[in-house]
């Protein structure tokens, strides 16, 4: 059964939700389309993109940290063209 947590759809129980520390996001439409969907220990979310919503903290970190990993990986893949394709380092 879906719940509606602030503004995201969450699957989750009453007591979980409670004790759980919530932050502050923002997902831009241009690089989610209208909606960031996941699971996370078995709690799947669904967040609309394009405006500010609150969510659970370790949901907020974990795209945090996603993020951070394929901007990364975009900076390394654009060096080894900048290199002509030639191994780096």
């Amino acid at each position: 059964m879906k719940k509606e947590h602030q503004n995201t759809e969450m699957q989750n129980t009453e007591p979980q939700k409670a004790k759980e520390p919530t932050v502050s996001i923002y997902l831009p439409v241009e690089t989610t389309g209208p909606f960031l969907e996941g699971a996370i220990n078995g709690v799947t979310f669904r967040i609309p993109a394009g405006r500010i919503v609150e969510v659970p903290k370790r949901i907020a970190d974990l795209i945090r940290e996603s993020r951070s990993s394929l901007q990364e990986g975009e900076r390394a893949v654009a060096a080894f063209r900048d290199a002509g394709g030639r191994k780096l380092g």
